[in-house]
């Protein structure tokens, strides 16, 4: 099984930018079609932005089932692992709907987040 280090990458899972350093370790581990632990210590400050972008992402083409079986996290803090709980039941939640389902609700944020 392959041991991503996050803290090799990242210093914090705070933003985007912070998943876009992981991401290509993530998905190289992804594309063996094995399992795979990204380890989490050393790293500080999560939010469900950098889950969604760094790991969650991949339900939309394994679906649930195998990303539950094939991706493991470890060594989140506490309200890390509040976090990434959240970001794993919204697009658990989000990869159910169709397309158009999402697409409608993206457009909802997309609309709230202009008229701020």
């Amino acid at each position: 099984m392959t041991i991503i280090k996050a803290v090799d990458f990242i210093d914090s899972g705070f933003s985007a930018e912070d998943a876009d350093a992981l991401v290509p370790s993530i998905d190289v581990a992804n594309e063996s079609g094995e399992e795979f632990t990204v380890d989490f210590s050393g790293v500080q400050y999560f939010t469900t932005l950098f889950f969604g972008s760094a790991l969650t992402r991949l339900i939309g083409n394994m679906g649930e089932e195998i990303y539950c079986r094939r991706v493991h996290v470890t060594n989140l803090s506490e309200s890390g692992a509040e976090t990434y709980k959240h970001a794993l039941d919204y697009a658990i939640e989000f990869f159910k709907k169709t397309p158009e389902e999402r697409e409608n609700g993206q457009a909802i944020v997309r609309e709230i987040m202009e008229d701020q």
